[in-house]
């Protein structure tokens, strides 16, 4: 392949908007941020007496990563609920979701979505192969969940991304090779290609990883990948992208969003700064102890002659010591009051500053020096910002869930698949889909007990369903609530006639 022009990165490529710098300083930083670790923030130089160029890693308290996971824990706490008004493709649609274990990686992708900007759901069939050659009736759908690094638009609109370019790399006998796998619209006609580039590593790796490198055979990486398919009688792209529910004030031009700390990154580096100090705090103000050099031990290390002092702390034998000035033979308690509330209060206010940059309500963090950073157990009202951006981001999310039902539905009935006896494409034809998304408003403990004690004072729920409704927490059993509603009328006489008019055996 010698001579062959090397491409540094995608965005070289032609028909690849010029969305370089954006990658470079948005979506890259923010990767390494939710990882934990950013090398400009986090590696600071640490000279010694032995190394003038020495660097140390700051202790991080990764708070990034936090607020991602809370986030999606909220955004994601029900799942999804999804109808479709044929009972044959909302069971197919719902084995294939469950195959692809939907319930648990969608929660995993929103937290990278919501580091990252955005993500891509990708749907694609595949085979079982023998000598190279699928197997007709193996066929299943696959759903690719794919961070933001990961995907480029090419072409949009102001409803949904319809053409983009899905990056893959994989690492072999000292390359690095990079797959393009292009979706493009000609016309009404869907079409995949796929291209491989090799970049060799550098220094064994690790280095290099970034680059295309030089156009390389598709068939040395992935022998049984067509590098073109034509795919006719599709309505939508198989792929759907998601974006956070912010503006994205980096690249206006851009279809992608921005990280839901996109615009905390100053915040982020502080906490880490107040945390690798709150930390060092105890290393640097450990006690210490100041004797009198007279009292010092000095011993020859065996092997290397080199003389070694040393304070013997266990030596309780009396010693004399040549001096006749009593403060000489002091030993002096040399140590340092710990600025623990200091750090407290300073990380508990950069704290508030980024709840209110990333969307959630005063307080929804905090710390303190025993247990670390710890998630308010708060009320979620539909007036809260907590609230708020949750509702936003699932806005964000139910297209994307559509889309992919869709594109279940027409790989199902492109590949000539069956389900329950019948044809998948026999079924596509006339369908309607809804996606929705339980409502996230928490409530600790506490407060579904009142608004039970509320509703059954009022006369508005009986005692029976207060106790096996999981909105009011207790989540009895049917058999449990009877039981314990006989055992309320046994030990109080008075509650007897409620328990008579609730109680479904009216005895």
């Amino acid at each position: 392949m010698t001579g062959e022009k090397e491409y540094r990165d995608v965005f070289e490529l032609e028909d690849v908007p010029a969305f370089r710098e954006f990658y470079n300083f948005s979506i890259l930083p923010a990767k390494y941020i939710y990882r934990g670790l950013y090398t400009p923030w986090h590696v600071i130089p640490a000279p010694t007496i032995k190394d003038a160029d020495a660097k140390r890693t700051l202790f991080r308290l990764n708070m990034g990563k936090a607020v991602c996971s809370e986030l999606a824990g909220l955004i994601w706490s029900e799942g999804v609920k999804i109808d479709i008004n044929n009972e044959t493709l909302q069971a197919f649609v719902e084995k294939v979701l469950k195959e692809n274990n939907l319930a648990t990686k969608m929660q995993e992708h929103i937290e990278q979505a919501a580091a990252l900007g955005g993500g891509a759901l990708k749907e694609y069939v595949k085979f079982k192969r023998e000598n190279g050659e699928p197997v007709p009736g193996t066929e299943r759908i696959v759903i690719d969940y794919c961070m933001a690094d990961q995907f480029v638009p090419t072409a949009w609109d102001n409803a949904s991304v319809t053409e983009g370019v899905f990056v893959t790399r994989k690492a072999k006998n000292g390359y690095y090779y990079t797959r393009l796998e292009w979706h493009k619209w000609n016309g009404d006609t869907y079409i995949v290609s796929n291209d491989l580039y090799r970049a060799p590593m550098k220094n064994g790796a690790g280095e290099n990883q970034d680059i295309l490198g030089v156009i390389y055979p598709l068939s040395y990486m992935y022998p049984s990948l067509q590098p073109v398919t034509k795919i006719e009688n599709l309505e939508k792209s198989l792929f759907s992208y998601y974006r956070t529910p912010i503006a994205n004030n980096v690249d206006d031009n851009s279809p992608l969003g921005v990280s839901m700390y996109g615009n905390a990154f100053d915040t982020l580096h502080a906490l880490d700064i107040c945390f690798d100090s709150f930390v060092r705090e105890f290393r640097l103000g450990k006690k210490r102890i100041i004797v009198p050099a007279s009292a010092v031990r000095t011993v020859v290390e065996p092997g290397t002659g080199l003389i070694r002092r040393y304070f013997d702390a266990n030596d309780e034998s009396y010693e004399a010591l040549a001096t006749d000035d009593p403060d000489s033979l002091k030993v002096i308690d040399n140590s340092i009051e710990l600025r623990v509330e200091e750090h407290t209060a300073a990380i508990n206010a950069l704290l508030s500053v980024l709840c209110l940059q990333v969307g959630f309500s005063a307080g929804t963090f905090t710390f303190n020096g025993h247990d670390g950073v710890k998630t308010a157990t708060e009320v979620i009202s539909e007036n809260s910002k907590t609230y708020k951006t949750i509702r936003n981001f699932q806005q964000q999310i139910i297209p994307a869930i559509e889309d992919v039902c869709r594109n279940i539905i027409a790989l199902g009935a492109l590949y000539n698949m069956e389900f329950d006896g019948k044809r998948i494409a026999d079924l596509a034809g006339d369908y309607e889909i809804a996606v929705s998304m339980e409502d996230a408003v928490l409530e600790d403990t506490n407060t579904k007990y009142d608004k039970a004690i509320k509703l059954v004072s009022a006369g508005l729920i009986s005692k029976h369903t207060a106790l096996t409704d999981p909105a009011y927490g207790l989540c009895y059993t049917e058999e449990n609530a009877e039981a314990e509603l006989k055992r309320i009328a046994s030990e109080s006489p008075v509650n007897a006639f409620v328990v008579d008019r609730f109680s479904t055996t009216g005895e």
